[in-house]
């Protein structure tokens, strides 16, 4: 797969934004050895667009803490979605940013109705350098968001339980697997340290604390040269 690369001088006169490109792209095992663990390397060629630019590199499609807000914004401004979609704050991150939490699904016309519901649990980039996660999301927040028959269905059948974005500190500060402390939240859905690790204990009291059967839990994670779906299940 090609590293992306991002011009500001193609940005600015041609509107050209992230654009695969480079050559000769090796990855191996280099001579540094510290006696624990092998090394590695990953090279490529690159003829840069123009002289005196500057460029950026990056190995999937960037999705921002902006950009998710930017789409979120949309969705609450929208008449008809905020009908069946509702934003909320999940809780502050160590840094004090908001984590979103959707609850998707359509009104209920009885309280029986309402309570043979079940919930579906989705979370994205609690491994903040998986941006390929938060596009996955979007794309299904923008068909359970639609008025397909398909969709209309599944939120009279479900309530989607939504985290777009769990780990936005790591996000924002470019770390590609750890949170704000350096940890890896995957590694820590057992935690009672509600200080250190916010996102991932909210998100457990909540899946944890509501009054629907949750179904499944989805979480879009990539490892190595393909990507997964970790999915789990709970009974309330």
């Amino acid at each position: 797969m090609k590293p992306l690369l991002y011009s500001q001088m193609d940005a600015n006169t041609r509107n050209i934004g992230w654009r695969r490109e480079g050559n000769e792209i090796k990855y191996y095992k280099n001579n540094m050895d510290d006696g624990q663990q092998p090394f590695y390397c990953l090279t490529w060629t690159i003829q840069f667009p123009y002289d005196q630019d500057t460029c950026f590199f990056a190995h999937f499609y960037p999705y921002t803490y902006t950009d998710l807000q930017c789409y979120l914004l949309s969705v609450a401004n929208n008449p008809i979605q905020s009908q069946f979609c509702k934003l909320q704050t999940l809780c502050r991150s160590l840094a004090g940013n908001t984590v979103y939490l959707l609850t998707i699904t359509n009104p209920s016309q009885t309280p029986q109705e309402a309570a043979a519901k079940k919930a579906v649990v989705l979370s994205a980039r609690v491994h903040p350098g998986e941006s390929n996660g938060s596009w996955v999301m979007k794309g299904f927040l923008d068909f359970i968001l639609s008025n397909s028959p398909d969709a209309q269905l599944l939120r009279d059948i479900f309530v989607f339980k939504v985290l777009p974005m769990l780990n936005p500190d790591g996000v924002i500060v470019g770390n590609y697997r750890c949170s704000l402390a350096g940890r890896d939240l995957n590694r820590h859905y057992k935690t009672i340290l509600k200080e250190s690790f916010p996102c991932i204990w909210y998100t457990r009291n909540m899946i944890k604390s509501s009054l629907f059967t949750v179904v499944i839990s989805r979480s879009k994670n990539a490892k190595k040269e393909r990507d997964e779906l970790l999915c789990g299940g709970w009974e309330s």
